[in-house]
C-alpha cells in the first residue's frame, strides 16, 4: 500500500472506533475458585454494565450474571471489588438497588436479596467472609439525608430466611477500606482515616479479634499496629500467621521509608520486608486491586512500580529475600493467589507497551497465559512511549512519558514538526502508565505526538514526590507541564505553534488552569468533567473528597472568606480567570456526575459565553464521573478529534496567506 503525505493531525486513524470502544474490558478482579476461574468484565455495549464470568474446560466463556443485574458499588463513587466467592456462591452488589446478593455458581441461577430494601441508602463493597463462612465482613457507606455519609465495617448474617440488617461492627472513623481475613486465627484487619486526609497521606492499621456466633459476628482485642501523623498504609493480606502491609512515611530514617515497601506483622512484631526505592503501594481510589499474592507457604510475589513500569518480584516473607521476575510486561493488576496458605500459582492481568491486558497465571517462574484477546491494531502501528525525566524551573525534576506520531500509511511534509497533545491524568494523585492504551494510539495513528505527563504529585515515586503537590496544586503541576513542554520543544521534537492539553477530572482542573495560566502556550484544550470552581467543589462533591482540596490548596474552605480575592480557593479557581484564555475550548460532562457534580462545568461555559471565547460544550445524559457507555466514548472522541483539526487547518490556511 502507498504511503500518503497528510499534514500531521490529518491522518486516518488504524483503529476503528467501534472496536476500540464496543469490545468488553479486560478480566479484572480475577479469582480461581474450586479449580475454575471467573473475572469480572465491563461491557460496553450494554452500558458499562459489570458481570462476572467462568472460564470452562472446553475454554468457553459463560456469563454467570442475570441481564438484570449489575455488580457495581457506589461507596466512594470509584466503586471497585464488590464481590466475594465463597459456599459455592458468588456475593455481589448490585449498582440498581445497592443491595448485597447471594447466586449460586451455576449457570442459569437467580440472585437472592442478603440485605434490606433501604432505597439505596446503604451500599457495600470490600466483601470477605468470615472464618467459620456464616457471615459477610465488608465496608458500608450509607446516605444520610442533609448530613455527611456515614462508613463503618459491619457483618451480615448470610443463614437467615429473609434479608438481614448489616450490622455494625467499627465505626469510629470517617473511611474504612482493604478488610482482611485471617482465616486459621479468626481475626480481620483494616485501614480507616478521617478527613482532612485522603488514605495516602495518612491512615491507621487495625487489628481485631472476631467472635463468630450463630447468629452474631462481634470484634473484640482492637488494636493499632501503625498510626501516626506521617504514615500511610495500604495493601493488606494474611498469609498463614503473617499479616503483610505496604507503608511509607515523612520521617525518612532510611532512604525506603519514602515510598510504600511491604512489612510483616508477626507475633506483636513488625518487620520490613522490602527496602526499595519503588513503591509496593498504590493510592486508595478504588477497593480491591491487590499488588501482592502468596506463591507457596513461604514466598510472596508481589507488584512494584518504577518509572519504566511495574516489575515483579518474588520475596521470602521469613527474610525478604527477593528476585526480580523477567516478564515482559510492564504493567500488572489484579494479583491473586485464590486462597491465604499459599498456591502453586497466582493469577495477575498483565500487559506491555505493545500488547493487550491478558489474564496469566505464575508458578514462580514461568507463565501461562489463561485468557488473552487481540488488539484492535497491528504491532507495526503502535507507537511506544519513552519514559523522560526532565529539569523543572525550580532545580527539581518531573516526569513523564513522550510518543511519537506513528501510521504506517501516512508521512507528514518535509520539514513539518508534529503538534503536540498533553495528557494530563486525573486523581491529582494519579500517574500515566507506559501499557499499551488505545486511546493514546488513536492519537498518535492520526498524527499527533504525545507528552503524557506524571507531574509532580503523581504516585509511583515515593512519598516526598506525591505530597509535594500539598499546598501547590494548580502550581507546581502546571509549571511541571509547562516546563515539560519547553522541554521537548528545545530538542525540536514537537510544533511549538500547535500545542493542546486534555485531562479528565483534575486533569480536567489542570486543562483549565494551564489554559488561564499560561495561555500563549496553547491553541486548544480538552476538558472532560473539569473542575472551575474550587470552593464550590467544596461544597457538593462526594464525602471522600470534601476536605480534598483544603490539604492541595492549603488553606481551610470558609464560606466567607473563599470568595475574596485574596483567598487561595478564589485565586486558583479558573472560573475566575477565562478571561485570559486564548484558545479555542471543548468540554463534556455527564449529568449523572456527582463527584464533579455538571454545575462546575456549566458555570465555566458561562464565562466563556460571556468572554465570547469559541468553545464547544457536550452534556451527556446517563454518564456519571467517567463515561462507560460505548456511544458516549466515540461521540467525545469524534467531536475532540474535529475540534482539533478545524484549529490545525485554519492554522494551515494562516500559514499560508
Amino acid at each position: 500500500m502507498p504511503v500518503k503525505t497528510a499534514p500531521y493531525g490529518s491522518w486516518e486513524s488504524p483503529l476503528d472506533l467501534t472496536a476500540l470502544f464496543e469490545r468488553p474490558s479486560p478480566p479484572m478482579f480475577p479469582q480461581r475458585y474450586r479449580g475454575q476461574h471467573y473475572w469480572i468484565e465491563a461491557r460496553a455495549k450494554e452500558g458499562g454494565r459489570l458481570v462476572l464470568v467462568r472460564l470452562n474446560a472446553d475454554k468457553t466463556e459463560t456469563c454467570l450474571t442475570p441481564d438484570e443485574f449489575n455488580i457495581r458499588t457506589r461507596v466512594h463513587e470509584y466503586g471497585g471489588k464488590c464481590f466475594v466467592l465463597g459456599n459455592g456462591c458468588i456475593y455481589f452488589s448490585n449498582f440498581s438497588d445497592q443491595r448485597l446478593y447471594m447466586q449460586k455458581l451455576q449457570e442459569g441461577a437467580q440472585p437472592v436479596a442478603l440485605t434490606v430494601d433501604d432505597n439505596k441508602s446503604s451500599a457495600f463493597v470490600d466483601l470477605q467472609l468470615s472464618p467459620a463462612g456464616g457471615f459477610l465482613i465488608a465496608a458500608m457507606e450509607t446516605c444520610r439525608s442533609g448530613s455527611e455519609n456515614a462508613n463503618s465495617l459491619v457483618a451480615i448474617r448470610l443463614c437467615g430466611e429473609k434479608p438481614m440488617q448489616a450490622k455494625t461492627i467499627a465505626r469510629d472513623a470517617d473511611f474504612y477500606a482493604n478488610p482482611v481475613v485471617d482465616q486459621i486465627g479468626r481475626r480481620l484487619a483494616w485501614i480507616q482515616w478521617s478527613h482532612p486526609y485522603m488514605p495516602w497521606d495518612k491512615s491507621t492499621l487495625f487489628i481485631a479479634d472476631i467472635i463468630e456466633g450463630e447468629a452474631e459476628l462481634t470484634i473484640v482485642n482492637k488494636q493499632s499496629i501503625v498510626g501516626s501523623d506521617s504514615a500511610s498504609v495500604c495493601q493488606l493480606a494474611f498469609y498463614q500467621r503473617d499479616l503483610v502491609f505496604a507503608m511509607d512515611s515523612d520521617e525518612v530514617v532510611e532512604f525506603c521509608d519514602d515510598f510504600w515497601n511491604l512489612h510483616r506483622f508477626r507475633d506483636g512484631v513488625i518487620t520490613r520486608l522490602t527496602c526499595d526505592e519503588k513503591e509496593y503501594g498504590a493510592p486508595h481510589w478504588v477497593f480491591g486491586n491487590t499488588n501482592h499474592a502468596a506463591i507457596d507457604e513461604g514466598k510472596l510475589v508481589a507488584k512494584r512500580v518504577c518509572a519504566e513500569g511495574d516489575e515483579l518480584v518474588v520475596i521470602d516473607r521469613e527474610c525478604g529475600e527477593q528476585h526480580a521476575v523477567d516478564t515482559g510486561f510492564n504493567a500488572l493488576h489484579y494479583l491473586h493467589s485464590g486462597h491465604n496458605r499459599g498456591s502453586d500459582e497466582i493469577l495477575l492481568v498483565a500487559s506491555s507497551a505493545t500488547e493487550m491486558p491478558k489474564l496469566v497465571g505464575f508458578n514462580g517462574s514461568a507463565f501461562v497465559q489463561i485468557k488473552s484477546v487481540d488488539a484492535p491494531i497491528a504491532r507495526e502501528e503502535i507507537s511506544v512511549g519513552t519514559p523522560i525525566q526532565y529539569p523543572t524551573r525550580d532545580g527539581e525534576v518531573a516526569h513523564g512519558y513522550f510518543y511519537i506520531p506513528h501510521n504506517t500509511r501516512f508521512r507528514a511534509p518535509d520539514d513539518h514538526l508534529p503538534p503536540l497533545l498533553v495528557m494530563v491524568h486525573g486523581g491529582p494523585t494519579s500517574r500515566a502508565s507506559r501499557s499499551l492504551d488505545l486511546s493514546r494510539q488513536y492519537w498518535t495513528g492520526i498524527g499527533f505526538a504525545l507528552f503524557d505527563v506524571n507531574h509532580r504529585g503523581s504516585t509511583g515515586h515515593g512519598r516526598r514526590y506525591r505530597q509535594s503537590l500539598l499546598g501547590k496544586w494548580g502550581q507546581v503541576d502546571i509549571d511541571d507541564i509547562i516546563d515539560g513542554i519547553d522541554f521537548l520543544i528545545n530538542q525540536s521534537l514537537v510544533d511549538p505553534t500547535s500545542v493542546f492539553i486534555r485531562g479528565k477530572s483534575a486533569g480536567g482542573y489542570t486543562v483549565l488552569r494551564s489554559l488561564t495560566q499560561y495561555p500563549h502556550y496553547f491553541r486548544g484544550g480538552a476538558c472532560y468533567y473539569g473542575i472551575g470552581n474550587l470552593s464550590t467543589l467544596t461544597t457538593t462533591t462526594h464525602k471522600f473528597e470534601s476536605h480534598y482540596a483544603d490539604r492541595l490548596i492549603g488553606e481551610s474552605y470558609d464560606e466567607v472568606t473563599v470568595k475574596s480575592k485574596d483567598s487561595e480557593y478564589y485565586k486558583r479557581s479558573p472560573v475566575h480567570f477565562m478571561h485570559k484564555v486564548s484558545s479555542s475550548m471543548i468540554l463534556f460532562q455527564g449529568l449523572d456526575d456527582s463527584v464533579v457534580p455538571p454545575d462546575q462545568s456549566r458555570e465555566v461555559v458561562a464565562v466563556l459565553a460571556a468572554q465570547n471565547i469559541e468553545h464547544e460544550y457536550i452534556e451527556y445524559p446517563g454518564e456519571g464521573h467517567g463515561f462507560r457507555r460505548s456511544e458516549t466514548n466515540i461521540d467525545a472522541l469524534q467531536r475532540e478529534t474535529r475540534f482539533y483539526r478545524r484549529i490545525l487547518a485554519a492554522e494551515s490556511r494562516g500559514s499560508r496567506q
